[in-house]
């Protein structure tokens, strides 16, 4: 067993995780319940020309009805349609005339799914060649009453998906709450750019290994009909299905519709063994939520419902044969005895697992009844002196300006810690964090602090640190999401066919592409153990590693070519490595600066609490309030905190 590597359990959550402020809880409780969305993909002919797409996709045999109840019957619960395909509509829009036919398919698959109470949702890829990243005049216009013939003419839409180039905050806000107000319920993606969605389209890359702080699904989408045994698949898709139900997200499965009206074989084959895996063992993913405990298992993964704890089969035969859980504080009273023998003795769960429970194309399911409703399980406490960034439970989101720019934000920081008697917090920020204000929640009680009462003092400057020499590396092309850690040295460059250049330090600018990532390379001598603050500037996106561990990683503000910041570094005795990640989005040219800082003053400032607390196990959570998405980066990594038992 293994610690996840992101954090896992944060305060109870209601339904997952952060609720927007538009879709009521009945609304977003039955979109995260229903788990399971199929999104229907026309195949296209390989000749892409419009008369060969035309001739090929007639849409003369194309029966919504059939595929709404092949959907049910496979335990689909919401189907989800494209409204257009390249360039051309499948539903009637005043905007443009080129169809694919006389026929409407979204308002036969809208009437379709309305028989049969299946949730209906719109995929509409939006196609902006202005080169600029930005959307003319028309191509606005155009989207917005797109959907707003979408959001009213065919019944209730459970949820909007887009693909588009990068907008701006602005007309991702637009285009968020043109939705809402034409259907409050309606549930939107997060392609609609710069964090503002009520849930989040999650990529192979970006799938979680802990809980998120938005709503979630795993997109499969984007892969072709997989090949091979229709069993086979059906068992790796179910694996696929019930990570993401124990990390409490969905899973939205591609089927492929060619000729412009049959199912693909392959997947019509794999679908059906999924849907007789659901037939018997749904149970334990529809309505579920996610696991209680925050580790991964090798044998498989748990979901959970109230009393109740389903352990899905889905990894290897345990070595020994057992599954062994502490649980002092729950008393079971029911386990499934159809594959395994369990029995509950000093809190110990001990569950006795056949290796049949393993062969075969099909994963079972085993099911725990307890007395308690089960909680989450809670983690240990810190008795650290000061709740820092290092000793910290980052809770993530996922934010970004589009696509491809996409990646874990954290959203905030937790700490589980032991105080008696505690009295009051003392806030330590450098001027990074001046002027914000911080939204502090613990113990169930929120305080809203502005940092601008804080005393200055400055950082010892007793030891004296020594820079080494500044090395570039790069271009490299990938996405802004990365990986947690780094290793890497003047000997072994991050990217491929491409070594370290020695620069001078201070500001640097020179031309890039878009999507492109810069590495910047600097060894730090330090005497002793001790706190700096150093100089880091980039353009659309930044990422500081120490010593092979990221600390700090943000876009920067949309359109902001060039942004400082001060970094708070804790060195440790004798040399460090700092390496900063420059991201490019859409600039002609990116700039950067890695540099000691002549400003090393650090702030604090102290909140007294109303009463003393006299709790000896408390729970804080702090996050940058006022932010224009609640996705974004709370960018409070230089943040300190000092529990009192009484007020200075």
């Amino acid at each position: 067993m293994k610690i996840r590597a992101l954090s896992i359990l944060s305060l109870l959550l209601i339904y997952t995780n952060c609720i927007s402020a538009y879709v009521s809880e009945n609304s977003l409780k039955a979109w995260q319940d229903n788990k399971l969305s199929m999104m229907i993909r026309f195949r296209m002919p390989d000749n892409n020309k419009e008369k060969a797409q035309k001739e090929y996709f007639s849409l003369e045999k194309f029966n919504a009805d059939s595929i709404v109840s092949f959907a049910i019957s496979t335990g689909i619960r919401t189907i989800i349609a494209p409204a257009k395909i390249d360039n051309m509509y499948l539903f009637d829009t005043s905007t443009d005339d080129n169809r694919f036919s006389n026929r409407d398919i979204i308002e036969e698959l809208s009437k379709a799914c309305g028989k049969k109470e299946v949730r209906f949702g719109i995929y509409l890829p939006i196609t902006d060649d202005n080169k600029n990243y930005s959307v003319s005049k028309k191509t606005d216009k155009d989207t917005h009453k797109q959907i707003t013939e979408l959001l009213t003419k065919y019944g209730k839409i459970s949820e909007i998906s887009f693909d588009m180039n990068p907008k701006s905050p602005e007309e991702s806000k637009g285009i968020y709450e043109l939705v809402h107000k034409l259907q409050p319920d309606c549930m939107v993606s997060n392609d609609a750019g710069n964090g503002h969605y009520d849930f989040c389209n999650l990529l192979k890359y970006h799938s979680p290994k802990g809980l998120l702080e938005c709503n979630w699904r795993y997109d499969s989408s984007l892969s072709q009909s997989p090949s091979g045994d229709a069993k086979a698949i059906a068992k790796k898709t179910v694996q696929k299905i019930a990570d993401a139900a124990s990390f409490g997200g969905g899973y939205m499965i591609n089927v492929h519709i060619e000729n412009g009206d049959r199912i693909n074989p392959n997947d019509k084959e794999m679908m059906r063994y999924l849907g007789i895996w659901l037939k018997e063992n749904g149970h334990a993913i529809y309505e579920t939520t996610h696991s209680p405990f925050n580790e991964d298992f090798e044998w498989g993964t748990v979901t959970k419902k109230d009393n109740i704890l389903y352990f899905i089969l889905s990894g290897k035969y345990p070595k020994d044969g057992r599954i062994k859980l502490y649980m002092p504080e729950y008393e079971l009273i029911k386990a499934d005895g159809k594959l395994a023998t369990c029995i509950q003795k000093n809190g110990l769960i001990d569950i006795a697992i056949p290796a049949s429970a393993y062969k075969g194309d099909k994963i079972n399911v085993l099911t725990l009844k307890f007395k308690q409703i089960i909680e989450d399980k809670q983690p240990e406490q810190i008795r650290s002196i000061t709740l820092k960034r290092d000793n910290a439970q980052p809770l993530y989101s996922i934010s970004g300006f589009d696509f491809s720019s996409t990646y874990n934000s954290i959203v905030k920081y937790s700490w589980d810690f032991e105080q008696l008697m505690l009295k009051q917090l003392e806030l330590i920020y450098t001027g990074q964090e001046k002027g914000k204000t911080l939204e502090i929640e613990l113990d169930c009680k929120t305080y809203n602090v502005k940092l601008d009462k804080g005393k200055p003092s400055q950082l010892t400057a007793s030891s004296p640190v020594t820079w080494g020499k500044q090395y570039i590396c790069g271009p490299d092309k990938k996405l802004f999401h990365d990986g947690l850690t780094i290793a890497t040295d003047i000997d072994n460059p991050p990217v491929e066919n491409s070594k370290w250049k020695e620069t001078a330090i201070g500001k640097q600018t020179f031309a890039a592409k878009d999507n492109e990532t810069y590495y910047v390379l600097q060894n730090i001598e330090s005497p002793k153990e001790q706190n700096i603050i150093v100089d880091a500037g980039a353009g659309n996106g930044i990422e500081i590693y120490l010593n092979g561990k990221s600390i700090m990683k943000h876009l920067n503000p949309y359109g902001c070519d060039f942004r400082m910041e001060k970094v708070l570094l804790h060195l440790n005795k004798g040399n460090n490595q700092i390496v900063m990640r420059i991201y490019n989005r859409f600039e002609k040219n990116i700039s950067y600066i890695l540099s000691p800082s002549k400003d090393q003053t650090i702030y604090k400032q102290d909140l007294t609490l109303p009463d003393t607390n006299k709790r000896k196990i408390h729970k804080l959570t702090v996050r940058q309030a006022g932010l224009p998405s609640q996705n974004d980066d709370t960018e409070l990594s230089n943040l300190r905190i000092r529990p009192r038992r009484i007020a200075l």
